[in-house]
């Protein structure tokens, strides 16, 4: 008699929990990121309408500025904007954004020094008047701040594709390796149909395999923003509130080792026909010699 032979994983459909928790996270990135970006274009285009204090134009430190330059004024006008201005307008700009205290929770001196640099942040917060040279270096560091945005959103718009593609392939997968062994036993299955489902699980387990070099070859040619310079990078920034680095990837692993189970299942339930089927044949034998 043949041997029953149950399978011993899980009969509900694989999804791909990961990976979907990913297209959440990046949704929200890209919100962020977009919010910001309009933040600082925000921020470039009432600062360029500040009126400047007048300074000396023969000094030489027009062209190249130093530090000092930026600290002080030699020359002042009722109508040049106060740097408290300044602060209010990045107040009112880039720290209104609605995630900023949640994301950041930057004081005002942290956030400007980490966008603008330490120079520029020291002549914000210790200056009068705002000055040409000043006003100049804000706007240009707001612009860099901008493009990095837009260049940030260009990676998780990418991201954002790969992901919903690769949750319809996991999602696909997983359906149909329920569909091929979600019972209790393959009892009443015929050795053609064993074979035909083997052979399926090995094709999907291909298929996954394949959605792996796929996935490490699309990381391997993002290029992000400044601060996110490789994939790794970009993975570990984006995907710091999940539980894993890389979502594809573990999903993508967790199905294989679970179509290897399945496979390993109708295998064994091959080989017990096999080794049954050989026994018959011996007792037959064994009955025609005594005979």
């Amino acid at each position: 008699m043949l041997s029953r032979v149950v399978l011993p994983i899980m009969t509900t459909h694989f999804v791909p929990t990961k990976t979907r928790s990913a297209m959440e996270v990046v949704e929200t990135e890209r919100e962020w990121t977009t919010d910001e970006r309009t933040a600082f274009a925000t921020f470039t285009d009432r600062i360029t309408n500040l009126d400047v204090a007048a300074v000396n134009s023969s000094t030489d430190e027009l062209q190249q500025p130093s530090p000092q330059l930026l600290v002080s004024s030699p020359h002042t006008s009722n109508a040049a904007a106060s740097l408290e201005e300044v602060r209010d307008i990045y107040r009112e700009t880039v720290m209104a954004t609605n995630h900023y205290a949640d994301v950041y929770d930057d004081t005002l001196e942290e956030s400007i020094a980490q966008e603008f640099g330490p120079e520029v942040a020291t002549a914000v917060l210790t200056s009068d008047h705002l000055i040409p040279q000043l006003r100049d270096r804000l706007v240009e560091y707001s612009q860099q701040a901008r493009e990095s945005r837009r260049s940030f959103l260009q990676g998780l718009k990418s991201e954002s594709s790969a992901l919903e593609t690769a949750d319809e392939k996991l999602t696909r997968l997983g359906a149909d390796l329920n569909r091929v062994v979600g019972t209790c036993s393959f009892d009443d299955w015929t050795d053609t149909e064993l074979a035909n489902v083997d052979e399926r699980l090995h094709s999907r387990e291909r298929e996954c395999e394949q959605l792996l070099v796929d996935r490490q070859a699309a990381l391997g040619e993002r290029r992000a923003a400044r601060t996110h310079h490789n994939d790794h990078e970009f993975n570990e920034y984006v995907y710091r509130s999940l539980s894993v680095t890389y979502p594809v990837v573990s999903d993508t692993t967790s199905l294989i080792d679970t179509l290897r189970t399945a496979q390993q299942s109708v295998e064994r339930a091959l080989t017990n026909r096999e080794l049954a089927s050989d026994k018959e044949l011996s007792t037959a034998v064994l009955c025609e010699e005594s005979d």
